[in-house]
């Protein structure tokens, strides 16, 4: 009986043997058809990404228009008057903008070093520089 058991168990290890190409070849043709497939779905995500980033960087360009917009009217504000002082549409802004994540902190410490008594002129003759920085389409 244990002989017949050990001959069987044999037999076995034999079909597994010969199997093992076939199981092999099979697992190879797995691997790549799931390659194929993640191409497939990876550029379809890429895709979809690309629109969002897209969005995003029109939302991060009509930002930089109205920071832009806000220091150039305050810029005039200050030309236009021996009395001046910071607007409230300007600390306004700087509130507002404050809460908008990605909107660039460096860009936010440039209102607050304003509102803490740097020159708006400071920030002005730097719009160029940082429209070309964020702006991207």
């Amino acid at each position: 009986m244990i002989e017949q058991l050990k001959s069987k168990l044999q037999e076995l290890e034999t079909i597994k043997q010969e199997l093992q190409p076939k199981i092999d070849k099979i697992e190879e043709k797995k691997a790549e058809e799931i390659q194929e497939l993640n191409k497939k779905y990876d550029h379809l995500i890429q895709d979809a990404n690309v629109e969002v980033k897209n969005f995003e960087q029109k939302i991060m360009d009509d930002l930089i228009d109205l920071f832009s917009k806000v220091i150039m009217d305050e810029f005039e504000q200050k030309r236009s008057t021996s009395e001046y002082s910071l607007t409230d549409n300007f600390k306004e802004f700087k509130d507002s903008i404050s809460e908008i994540e990605f909107f660039p902190k460096e860009l936010v410490e440039r209102l607050d070093k304003v509102i803490n008594g740097d020159l708006i002129e400071n920030v002005a003759y730097d719009l160029e520089k940082i429209k070309t920085e964020y702006k991207k389409l």
